[in-house]
């Protein structure tokens, strides 16, 4: 049915969302490896290459306890099993610049070590995010040239320098594309220097 719904409207599906919460204990009521396993099957039914996950805000004591070491330990915990599952059906899983971790170009690159599987485990550039949590998106594209395989554009309003480094990932930007504070331009062309061949959205 979404493979149909996808021709009739005339696009190509090019990721599934599953943006999880791994920075919190597992629990039912919490999505996390289970989840991101589901999302992993579904898209290796549908041809669909890529799944997309992120850390997310914690939203227990526990979660929002946790030292830089411990958050690097969650996720590579959470995603231990969801990246076996990815590489045995051939799909790539994508972490979004979304959270405390990943918008922090040292603390990616810590946790992508962490990770290992290169060929399975890649990174979603959210042009916005990355910024709006401190970092340059540009610094990601020269830092990781080859594991970047999808980009989230957007661009963030002035007014959100007062925040920037203190929230982490916002779901939509609510400027259009150039009109704002992130150096997309500069993105751009790191990327086009790289041979970036990826999908964007």
């Amino acid at each position: 049915k979404i493979r149909a719904m996808a021709c009739e409207a005339g696009i190509t599906l090019t990721s599934v969302c599953a943006h999880a919460n791994l920075l919190d204990p597992i629990s039912p009521d919490i999505y996390s490896t289970f989840e991101i396993i589901k999302a992993i099957r579904l898209a290796a039914s549908l041809d669909i290459r890529h799944v997309i996950t992120a850390e997310g805000d914690p939203k227990t004591e526990f979660g929002h306890s946790l030292t830089p070491d411990q958050r690097i330990f969650a996720i590579r915990e959470r995603l231990y099993t969801p990246i076996l599952w990815a590489e045995e059906l051939g799909v790539e899983l994508l972490l979004e610049s979304h959270g405390i971790v990943t918008d922090n170009v040292d603390a990616m690159a810590e946790l992508l070590d962490c990770l290992g599987h290169p060929d399975t485990m890649g990174i979603c550039l959210d042009t916005g995010n990355s910024w709006l949590g401190g970092s340059d998106p540009v610094d990601y594209v020269r830092r990781f040239p080859r594991r970047i395989k999808h980009v989230h554009w957007k661009d963030m309003p002035a007014s959100c320098e007062a925040i920037r480094g203190k929230q982490f990932g916002c779901g939509m930007a609510t400027i259009p594309l150039g009109s704002g504070v992130v150096d997309l331009r500069g993105v751009v062309r790191a990327l086009l220097e790289d041979g970036f061949d990826g999908d964007t959205t």
